[in-house]
């Protein structure tokens, strides 16, 4: 494998926060500048790379390897490079290397969008769309003013005319099929149907037990808040008060979109490890993005939607949890036609299956006790 060419980063905000996986595959970082690191103080240590940061003061005292620019203060930046003695060849903007935020993908994503030095001056170039704009040194979003009237520029109009004021479904799509946060829950499931095994417990039926736990079940046990039926093996219980909860009593918790209607988060997730036998697994799913239906409102309270970073903090603040492991599903097309009812039966399956972190229609978790 030849070797990596060495560059210098200049910044470690956003851009760089979306862009560093990308970068440390393509090249091999020797430095980073850092306008907030004080000039007349000793480097510092990032911590997560450990590679050594400075002030841009300090740059004709570094070896000549190109300095690749991760912001949108580009005009700033280069300046101040320039200023310092730099030769503008060793200035990159990092700003149009992928992964592209939509912003970046309007001024990038067709391959032919490139931004160059004229003088002091940041320019963006479009040779497809005829453009040559002069960009804000502080701020590369500014130029979205002057390419609204073109073609790269992508108009909401004719998609919001289509877009109804009211939901097609406003039972999650139960109506139509099957709900499109259904897909990704049974994915999860099947995904760790190794696990469910031994004594099972699910909440208000025994469903997923049956389907995904199949001969390696040895019983199944029921937990429901309202009800109870010792000839079922059901369990009148609430992890919130640990009402019927008895500890170390399950090999394996099945608990699909349960927190978001219990207001005592800590309670309940204290007493869905203390069920667990030592060892035993935890399966549970929440909701992310998601309407609010009112007879659950009404009859359960629907207190909480949650992200990745708050369910894994949720356990891995307890003692007795061995490991957390969290995923995520869905996308912006797929948390839309959540919202609107549409059921999955509706969508193309490579709409399904595209993955965006940053819209959580579903987030999951498989909690070990030690």
């Amino acid at each position: 494998m030849a070797d990596k060419e060495k560059v210098i980063l200049f910044g470690r905000g956003m851009v760089y926060q979306r862009k560093k996986e990308r970068i440390f595959e393509q090249y091999e970082v020797v430095l980073f500048f850092d306008s907030s690191v004080d000039a007349s103080g000793q480097p510092i240590l990032d911590e997560e790379t450990g590679i050594w940061v400075v002030n841009p003061f300090y740059v004709l005292n570094y070896p000549d390897y190109p300095i690749i620019l991760l912001s949108y203060a580009l005009g700033q930046m280069s300046r101040q490079l320039l200023g310092l003695g730099i030769e503008r060849e060793r200035i990159r903007f990092g700003v149009s290397m992928e992964p592209f935020n939509t912003f970046e993908k309007m001024l990038f994503g067709d391959g032919v969008g490139t931004l160059y030095l004229d003088g002091r001056d940041v320019i963006y170039q479009n040779v497809q769309h005829n453009l040559k704009l002069e960009t804000d040194p502080s701020d590369l979003e500014a130029i979205t003013g002057k390419l609204r009237d073109t073609l790269l520029y992508r108009q909401s109009k004719d998609m919001l005319v289509n877009m109804p004021l009211c939901p097609l479904d406003d039972t999650y799509g139960m109506n139509r099929g099957t709900p499109v946060d259904r897909y990704y829950i049974e994915q999860f499931l099947e995904s760790n149907q190794s696990l469910i095994k031994g004594r099972v417990m699910e909440i208000g039926d025994r469903e997923y037990t049956v389907r995904y736990g199949k001969e390696r079940v040895q019983e199944s046990v029921i937990l429901h808040v309202m009800k109870s039926d010792p000839s079922d093996n059901m369990i009148c219980g609430n992890f919130a008060t640990g009402e019927g909860i008895v500890e170390e009593s399950i090999d394996c918790l099945i608990c699909t979109q349960t927190l978001p209607f219990i207001y005592d988060l800590h309670k309940a997730a204290e007493n869905m490890v203390r069920v667990l036998k030592k060892g035993g697994t935890a399966l549970i799913t929440v909701g992310g993005i998601s309407q609010i239906i009112s007879y659950e409102r009404t009859h359960f309270g629907h207190y909480w939607s949650f992200t990745d970073m708050s369910l894994r903090m949720l356990f891995e603040e307890l003692e007795d949890v061995e490991s957390v492991q969290i995923g995520t599903y869905g996308n912006v097309k797929t948390a839309s036609a959540f919202l609107y009812g549409i059921s999955f039966e509706e969508m193309e399956p490579e709409d399904l299956d595209y993955h965006d972190v940053n819209y959580q229609l579903i987030v999951t978790a498989v909690v070990t006790k030690k």
